[in-house]
Formats: C-alpha cells, sequence, structure tokens
C-alpha cells in the first residue's frame, strides 16, 4: 500500500474522463444476520467505486431496454478505483437503529484510492432530524490536497422550501428533492442540481417494488436550476442469476 499522492484534484481529473461510476455497497453478513433474528444492529458501511463500463449506460427510465441491468456477479467483477468506508460511533448507531432511526446517525465517510492510503474525499454528516421537522439532513464534502490540507466543495441538503409543497410531495406522492450545492470563496453555497427521488408510481418514471428481487431497477432523475432533466441516477438490486 503506498500513500495517496495526487489528492483530490487527481481524482477530480479522473472523474472527468469518464460518462459515469458505479458505486456497490459491500454486503456485511453479520448485518445481514442481526437484522433477520430482530437486533438493532447495523454496521459501518463500506463501498467500491467503479467506472462505468465503456460499452453500458445508465438507464432513462426502469423499463429502458438500451440501459444496464447488473447482476451481482457482473458489479462484483468491476475493478474499483476508489473505496469509501463510514467512520460512526458503534453506541451510537445501535440506540439509534433501536429508535428506528438508524438512518439519521451522524458519520464521517472516508473515500481513499485503491491501492493507496490517506483520504481524497472526506464527507461528514451531523445529526439531523430531516428536513419534516425544519431540520434538513445535510452533508457535506471536502477535498483533501496532496499536503493533506481540506478544502470545502460543496454539500447535499435536503430541500424543503417551500415547506408545504414539499411535505405534500413526500407523504402523497412519495417525492423528495435533495440540492447538490457548490462551495464558494466566501463560504455560501451556489445550487448547481437537484435529485428528484420518487419511490412509488408517481412521477416521470414508475419506480414502485424498486429496486428489489422484483424490478431490479430504481431511476432518479437529476435536475439542473431549471428543472430539466440533465442525467440520471439509477439504483439496481444486483440479483444473482442461477
Amino acid at each position: 500500500m503506498k500513500r495517496s499522492t495526487g489528492g483530490y484534484e487527481l481524482i477530480q481529473k479522473k472523474f472527468g474522463e469518464v460518462d459515469g461510476v458505479v458505486v456497490r455497497q459491500d454486503t456485511q453478513i453479520g448485518e445481514v444476520v442481526a437484522q433477520a433474528v430482530g437486533l438493532p444492529w447495523e454496521a459501518q458501511n463500506k463501498y467500491a467505486i467503479h467506472r462505468l463500463p465503456a460499452d453500458k449506460k445508465v438507464k432513462n427510465d426502469p423499463d429502458d431496454a438500451a440501459g444496464w441491468s447488473p447482476t451481482g456477479a457482473e458489479l462484483k467483477a468491476l475493478e474499483p478505483f476508489m473505496r469509501a468506508q463510514e467512520e460512526s460511533g458503534f453506541f451510537t448507531r445501535i440506540i439509534l437503529q433501536y429508535l428506528g432511526c438508524g438512518y439519521l446517525r451522524p458519520l464521517k465517510m472516508h473515500f481513499t484510492v485503491a491501492g493507496e492510503t490517506g483520504d481524497a474525499y472526506v464527507i461528514e454528516r451531523p445529526y439531523k432530524c430531516g428536513g419534516g421537522l425544519c431540520c434538513p439532513l445535510e452533508m457535506r464534502l471536502d477535498g483533501l490536497s496532496e499536503n493533506g490540507e481540506a478544502k470545502r466543495i460543496g454539500r447535499i441538503r435536503e430541500d424543503f422550501s417551500p415547506y408545504m409543497s414539499r411535505c405534500c410531495s413526500a407523504c402523497c406522492l412519495a417525492t423528495s428533492y435533495t440540492d447538490v450545492e457548490r462551495a464558494l470563496p466566501d463560504g455560501t453555497y451556489e445550487k448547481r442540481y437537484a435529485l428528484r427521488l420518487n419511490l412509488a408510481c408517481c412521477g416521470r418514471v414508475n419506480n414502485c417494488c424498486a429496486p428489489s428481487c422484483c424490478r431490479n431497477d430504481a431511476v432518479y432523475d437529476i435536475l439542473d436550476t431549471e428543472g430539466a432533466v440533465v442525467a440520471n441516477l439509477q439504483v439496481s438490486f444486483g440479483f444473482e442469476k442461477l
């Protein structure tokens, strides 16, 4: 193993050379067993980040025949170029999982280049109750340069404005919005994109029962500041073919 020598600047260049990335969450057997027997246990999440294969494309909707619908074996066969590891408190995870809000736990996510040591990026998520309680969830992204100096790149933040409209959208249409914002030199943020997450049959695409063994892929829209769809985020179940 060697220490990362390029910092986030090199990774930014690599990201600019690919059409998409694939993020695969590692299966942790202990967590699966604990949840099966009803224990309030959740492990620290781990992810592998891969380049999207040149001959594959992200789906435009769940039934897009031209898009890639990967199996678990296909995802595992990809060569990762980055890895991500959650850092969070053991007892914090247990307590919040027992209370049914483990997804709200405060954490840091460390991103490293495969085969090297040292962080290229760090995401920090403070504990917040969520936009429905006027405390929007937020994650802040810092890039670490070659000398280890952190630089704020941006953040993603729940969009609950206007409040009543967003509450109706979440409760009646199972649709939520998250802003992707760039950090400015004066410490403020500028909105660049929005992620529209619809979990049911309402909206541009029908994501009902997806991703699951019943329906492999869910597709969410990435919008520009004018509300136009400019890209898609695909979440796949990654089933194993028998």
